[in-house]
């Protein structure tokens, strides 16, 4: 079995000051989750001080722009700890399954999208068939964790998502590979979930960048994740 942690980025179906909106899957093998566990939690001790750290949410953003725990953290050292994950990222048995979605595009195409709702259920239909397709040629199944949009008292936003997943697996010919509905969790408390946000942060910033004008910190911690990670860039061209 393979366990996927779903995030996004990017930016919303209204916002036209960048054009694209990720949905992004780190994907790794059930049998390997205690040693991604192991050694992320391993890794933060090594970089932070204090108590409870497995607690403490690793985000790409934080680390890039030195904001929560590494406010008032040196930048080089902030870079150091940025491209060390993309390191660990690239020695674990872990795939990447990214949509790349280009509004403008999208709205050039015809396709019935009128706001984040809809913007977000497109994408994660197209997730949906591009892991299925995965699992089917490694001959696996798979659940699905994905970062809960709601707050402990309401579930509307995840509701919808459900809904989302049953129309799929309903609209199909042929029974899906994943196990279940969506399992929805805090990120915090997820460390699949955590590394979903590092991937999709990374993939978006370097998205708003050329290879010529990115940053060598920022190119060498993609570069690594090169191997891992299968990007689908929609409309299709």
């Amino acid at each position: 079995m393979i366990l996927f942690y779903i995030d996004e980025g990017g930016t919303g179906w209204k916002d036209t000051q960048t054009n694209f909106f990720f949905l992004v899957s780190f994907a790794i093998p059930a049998q390997n989750w205690f040693q991604m566990d192991s050694i992320i939690l391993s890794f933060k001790k090594g970089i932070l001080s204090g108590s409870q750290l497995e607690n403490w949410e690793l985000k790409g953003r934080d680390i890039w722009q030195g904001l929560g725990k590494f406010k008032k953290v040196k930048r080089e050292y902030r870079m150091q700890v940025f491209l060390q994950v993309s390191e660990i990222l690239s020695q674990l048995p872990c795939h990447i399954l990214a949509i790349q979605v280009d509004k403008r595009g999208l709205r050039d195409s015809g396709e019935s999208i009128k706001d984040d709702t809809d913007l977000y259920q497109f994408s994660f239909r197209e997730l949906l068939e591009k892991i299925d397709a995965f699992l089917k040629q490694s001959n696996e199944t798979g659940i699905l964790f994905m970062d809960s949009r709601s707050t402990q008292h309401t579930a509307v936003q995840d509701g919808r998502l459900i809904r989302a997943y049953r129309d799929w697996v309903n609209a199909r010919k042929e029974p899906s590979s994943f196990v279940e509905l969506p399992v929805f969790g805090f990120s915090e408390f997820y460390t699949g979930l955590q590394l979903a946000d590092y991937v999709t942060y990374l993939i978006d910033r370097k998205s708003k960048e050329s290879t010529a004008s990115a940053s060598s910190e920022l190119q060498a911690a993609f570069n690594l994740l090169i191997p891992k990670l299968n990007l689908s860039k929609i409309p299709r061209k």
